[in-house]
């Protein structure tokens, strides 16, 4: 009888071990999955800012090309990319139609 409650104890003991070591892997796969997650947000924030910068100076660059006045940027900065997307393919259309 002894030696089953002391193998009980120890049974019920290596649970809680089993329990405690699981939450904690649990917790740190949360914390790397947060981690990513947060990286790849950055990123892709840096690549759209990185476009937005290139479609305005796009949008700059065809506007001295075809003897426009050229936008603000502060004002180009507040369109989204979309909106900078399609000034450029107009501006584009008009230096081709230009020729």
């Amino acid at each position: 009888m002894r030696l089953a409650t002391i193998t009980l104890a120890r049974i019920t003991e290596i649970t809680e071990d089993k329990k405690m070591y699981d939450a904690r892997e649990k917790a740190l796969r949360d914390q790397q999955w947060a981690l990513n997650a947060a990286h790849r947000e950055g990123e892709i924030k840096g690549e759209i800012k990185g476009e937005i910068k290139g479609e305005i100076k796009l949008i700059r660059t065809l506007e001295g090309i075809l003897g426009l006045a050229l936008s603000n940027v502060e004002d180009l900065q507040k369109l989204d990319l979309a909106d900078l997307q399609s000034r450029t393919s107009n501006l584009q259309d008009r230096a081709r139609n230009r020729a």
